[in-house]
């Protein structure tokens, strides 16, 4: 139905799939940072699944936010040239 698996942490209509894909998304990079004792229980297995289904590790919003970061800072070098 909806063709993709990024249920961005604000979609109201499906609140508490929201959470769990946010809480998910902080299991990953705790995983990756090499935390040990990852409290959200993230796993290769895990990992793989989510992936296995085309699961996203940033969220659409932000990746849009980091867009709008980096076009904010090329619009302050463009100011000052």
């Amino acid at each position: 139905q909806h063709g993709h698996v990024d249920v961005s942490k604000i979609d109201a209509d499906y609140p508490k799939l929201a959470n769990w894909v946010s809480t998910q998304r902080h299991g990953y990079t705790n995983c990756k940072a090499g935390n040990k004792q990852n409290i959200y229980g993230m796993c290769e297995e895990r990992i793989n699944k989510l992936e296995s289904i085309g699961f996203n590790w940033v969220s659409e919003y932000t990746s849009k936010q980091h867009k709008w970061d980096e076009m904010f800072e090329e619009l302050k070098l463009f100011k000052v040239k």
